[in-house]
């Protein structure tokens, strides 16, 4: 049977007490992290999983606020009443600011 190999989740490239430490501080920096020698692509100053692809290590940022779809389905959201009234760029234009803002 085929396994996947092209790519690997290190679960234990970074320890977990320095992960948590530094999550909760958001100090991990963007760019290439010479101490765990892996990139950071996260720009909110915390990681998620790290993979490795071919000895590249990344990190992903941490998953927060995923939204779950039912039945593996897209879903279509509601949006206000309002903003059903806009057809083109030109209406909207025609809003004042703070409507703007708010939406």
């Amino acid at each position: 049977m085929y396994t996947q190999t092209l790519y690997k989740v290190l679960n234990d490239h970074v320890k977990p007490k320095i992960l948590k430490r530094m999550n909760r501080y958001k100090k991990w920096e963007y760019g290439y992290n010479e101490d765990h020698d892996m990139i950071v692509i996260s720009k909110t100053g915390q990681i998620g999983d790290i993979y490795e692809i071919q000895n590249l290590k990344i990190a992903l940022p941490l998953k927060d606020n995923v939204h779950v779809f039912e039945k593996n389905k897209w879903t279509r959201f509601n949006y206000p009443k309002v903003l059903s009234r806009i057809k083109t760029v030109f209406d909207w234009r025609e809003y004042p600011e703070d409507f703007k803002q708010n939406e």
